[in-house]
């Protein structure tokens, strides 16, 4: 009996000993899957990085493929994880060219190219052009056409491939047309080289009509620094005692939620401090945060609430004018001031960027990863609840600015989508806008848009916030 006690205890303690050393070899095998050792710089290093960052704060990170070749070049496995629905994350090493997607800015304008509804032409039309780049110092201006690129005639068929030679260059030539008679005529052609664009200034004046003083402010981003260097425009249309304002962000790409919000507290009525402005809501990791205009506007400590209020012009309602470049931080403006004054739309559906992000970067010490990365975070709403704007926001008025030709400055108060705001200010014309849109460029009249560069620049912006 003694023998058979004896010999059940050392098998239950070898059943013991063989189960703690295979949980034992478990745990390492875990371990090890867990925490390869691949070499720093190595793709599988850079990449096993930049899964651990989506994992974290993707919005779509419970959608990540599962069958994922960390072996493949940062740039193309970034991309490869990218949810369906996600259009505007992306992802740049510092310095290198080559990952980033590359735009007209660094030649200082934008242009868009048309048909004619009457005929085979096909010609561009310069929509902006930037100050203190070398589209200006070319003696480029808004409104100028485009009937040759690098010597060649623009057509439905080259529009695309043409463009992508400027995006492919240092340097280019352009040559441009008028049109006098129903003939078009080349006037000039012009070499145009990369340069180092600044940030741009606004532009901002006063509109006189019918009594009513008019504030006119036109914004091309919401860069770092934007709000506070507009207080001296708030503070001067204060002291006019304008009626009512003009916010221009027809070609406005965005940038930061706080510079945006920081532009609202110097517009509407009734701002205070506390009052809820914006609703991020992120994965299962972000949650969902509301955030009072306050806040919004000074989370990067480069605002002072006060001193912005202190220019508020007390507002109870603004009037934007938007396109389909109007995009991330320029939609927040339209949207998110909604619940607090309101906003009169004026020319085409804006782009549609209803998401949030902020630049991912290694922080480690030493640092691996020189890669950085801005992938959705957030879907946006207003204090109301309101976004879901991917498809774009729709204009109270409709106007297409390619209708009445030429363009002309921005500014001007005979530009179709200043002139509708106007009207609806004065009471002086329909709600509807319709007629006041008519070719002034003899028999051309924009028909199809082929190609806008500004609209395929505006890809590649998103709107910026903190975690």
């Amino acid at each position: 009996m003694i023998k058979r006690s004896n010999s059940l205890k050392q098998t239950a303690f070898c059943s013991i000993c063989i189960i703690l050393l295979f949980l034992a070899m478990l745990s390492s095998c875990k371990k090890d899957q867990k925490k390869l050792d691949y070499p720093i710089g190595s793709n599988e290093n850079i990449n096993t990085w930049i899964l651990d960052s989506l994992k974290r704060y993707y919005y779509w990170n419970e959608q990540l493929r599962a069958d994922q070749d960390i072996a493949l070049p940062p740039k193309d496995f970034f991309y490869s994880l990218r949810n369906p629905s996600d259009r505007f994350s992306y992802i740049n090493l510092p310095g290198d060219a080559t990952t980033i997607t590359p735009s007209n800015r660094n030649f200082g304008f934008d242009y868009t190219t048309v048909s004619d509804q009457n005929s085979t032409k096909v010609i561009g039309i310069i929509k902006v052009v930037l100050k203190d780049s070398p589209a200006s110092r070319a003696g480029l201006k808004r409104g100028d056409y485009i009937s040759k690129i690098n010597g060649k005639t623009l057509t439905s068929a080259n529009a695309q491939a043409l463009q992508d030679e400027i995006l492919n260059s240092d340097r280019f030539s352009m040559s441009l047309a008028e049109q006098t008679n129903n003939i078009w005529t080349d006037t000039r052609t012009v070499e145009i080289s990369k340069g180092v664009i600044l940030d741009q200034k606004e532009i901002s004046r006063m509109i006189e009509s019918d009594g009513k003083k008019i504030g006119y402010l036109y914004l091309i981003d919401f860069n770092a620094g934007l709000a506070t260097s507009l207080s001296p425009v708030f503070s001067n249309f204060k002291a006019q005692g304008i009626s009512d304002l003009i916010l221009d962000l027809r070609y406005n790409a965005g940038g930061q939620v706080a510079e945006a919000a920081g532009i609202c507290v110097m517009i509407a009525q009734n701002i205070t401090y506390d009052k809820p402005f914006i609703t991020y809501k992120g994965n299962k990791n972000g949650g969902t945060k509301t955030e009072s205009i306050g806040v919004s506007s000074t989370f990067d400590r480069t605002l002072n609430f006060n001193a912005l209020l202190q220019q508020n012009l007390g507002l109870n309602r603004v009037y934007v004018l938007s396109t389909a470049t109007t995009a991330s931080a320029a939609e927040i403006i339209i949207n998110n001031l909604k619940p607090f004054i309101q906003v009169i739309q004026i020319g085409e559906k804006t782009r549609g960027k209803d998401e949030a992000s902020f630049r991912i970067f290694d922080a480690r010490n030493p640092k691996q990863v020189n890669w950085e990365m801005y992938p959705i975070v957030y879907k946006l709403f207003n204090a109301q609840g309101n976004g879901a704007y991917n498809l774009g926001i729709d204009p109270d008025v409709v106007i297409n600015e390619m209708n009445t030709l030429p363009l002309l400055p921005l500014g001007d108060p005979g530009d179709p989508l200043i002139k509708t705001a106007i009207g609806r200010i004065t009471g002086k014309i329909s709600k509807s806008g319709i007629g006041i849109n008519k070719a002034l460029s003899g028999s051309f009249q924009a028909g199809n848009i082929l190609l806008d560069s500004r609209l395929q620049s505006t890809r590649n912006s998103t709107v910026i916030t903190h975690k």
